[in-house]
This record gives structure tokens, C-alpha cells and sequence, in this order.
């Protein structure tokens, strides 16, 4: 592969990683507890769905080696 190859991989590789982060994420309403005084309302939670996240995780390794090629392909092509 080329360095433009490994370069543009590496861009979709990171927004991908991006884009399933954010759908992992999602916010739950609770109740609260029962507590003395009561507490009125609910409580957001943040709640991750564990295989988007590992997706995320794994697409954002590939993000960085690929990165990691295109740069060492393009300084091997400029010569010393």
C-alpha cells in the first residue's frame, strides 16, 4: 500500500471510531432513591454499550498504525 493509501484509512478508520463512540453512549432516566427529604425528578445516567465501544476502541488502534505507515511510507520515499 501506498502512503495515500495508508493516509486515507487512517481518516476513515478515526471518524469511524468516532461515529461508534457516540452511538455507544446513551442517557437512561432513573428514579431516585428513596431517601429522607425525597428527592424530586430523575437522574440521567450515562449507559455504554460495551461491544460498540470495543469497536471504537479497535477501529481507533487501526486509525493510529495506519497513521503510524503513512508516515514512515512517505519518509522512506524522500530519501535522506
Amino acid at each position: 500500500m501506498t502512503a495515500r493509501r495508508h493516509a486515507v484509512l487512517a481518516v476513515a478508520a478515526a471518524v469511524l471510531a468516532v461515529v461508534l463512540w457516540w452511538l455507544s453512549r446513551d442517557l437512561v432516566a432513573v428514579r431516585p432513591p428513596v431517601v429522607d427529604p425525597p428527592v424530586e425528578g430523575v437522574i440521567l445516567r450515562t449507559y455504554t454499550e460495551p461491544w460498540l465501544l470495543l469497536a471504537a476502541t479497535l477501529s481507533a488502534g487501526l486509525a493510529m498504525v495506519s497513521t503510524t505507515l503513512a508516515v514512515l511510507g512517505r519518509r522512506s520515499r524522500q530519501g535522506p
